[in-house]
């Protein structure tokens, strides 16, 4: 059975496979090829980082309001007046606000036509006082009270 040995014998050429890679430095210089990191681990860098904002605001407050109180009726398209369908609204006239001064003040240290008091430990002004356009009756508009005097704190005088 000379025959069948020819046809399992498998055929290896010699430069088929790759030479292995070398694992071993050059045998010339046994530091060639690797990385050397060096530094100064005593030394320390500070960064000094600072921040400072401040901020100030002037902003006045409500203290009381003089309003008119008027109900407004529905008004229909072709001029009649609802009275069954109305609201009640208040309409401002003068607001008076407080705050700390802004004017220049007068040789006593309160501005020109201001009130002072003190709230806490400063000293409030009551500078400002705003007057708005009164509300005026209409067909669909009844003024029921005039000139009542509002609180900031809600109650009334």
């Amino acid at each position: 059975m000379a025959g069948l040995e020819v046809v399992v014998r498998p055929v290896v050429f010699p430069n088929s496979r790759p030479a292995p890679a070398r694992s071993l430095p050059p045998s010339d210089d046994p530091d060639k090829g690797f990385a050397v990191i060096r530094g100064n681990g005593a030394k320390q860098i500070d960064l000094t980082n600072s921040y400072s904002a401040n901020a100030s605001t002037s902003t006045k407050t409500e203290t009381k309001r003089r309003v008119d109180q008027a109900r407004v009726y529905q008004k229909n398209d072709d001029g009649s007046v609802n009275k069954e369908n109305f609201v009640d609204i208040e309409v401002a006239n003068k607001i008076w606000m407080q705050g700390l001064a802004e004017q220049s003040p007068n040789d006593d240290g309160i501005p020109p036509g201001a009130i002072a008091h003190s709230e806490g430990n400063r000293r409030v002004y009551e500078v400002e006082r705003h007057f708005y356009q009164r509300i005026k009756e209409a067909s669909n508009i009844e003024i029921t009270k005039k000139d009542v005097i509002k609180n900031a704190e809600g109650g009334s005088e």
